[in-house]
């Protein structure tokens, strides 16, 4: 009697059905949101705000951290 093997989907037929993308995904059950308040959403100033911040700390980490490599090769 010759063995039966999983289905499979995919290129050449080795990719077993539970990886596929069309598996159904498990998502997790939402928590209630009664009695939470909604988060207002932030003016466009203060957004734009933010992003200048958080553009300017990425822009000095990197400096800092090619100066940091620069020294390490100097030795």
């Amino acid at each position: 009697m010759a063995k039966s093997k999983s289905p499979s989907i995919g290129p050449m037929s080795v990719q077993p059905v539970e990886h596929s993308s069309t598996a159904p995904n498990q998502l997790p059950a939402m928590a209630s949101t009664i009695g939470e308040e909604k988060k207002t959403p932030l003016p466009k100033k203060q957004q734009a705000r933010m992003e200048a911040v958080r553009v300017a700390k990425a822009r000095i980490m990197r400096r800092n951290s090619l100066w940091k490599q620069r020294q390490a090769q100097k030795g």
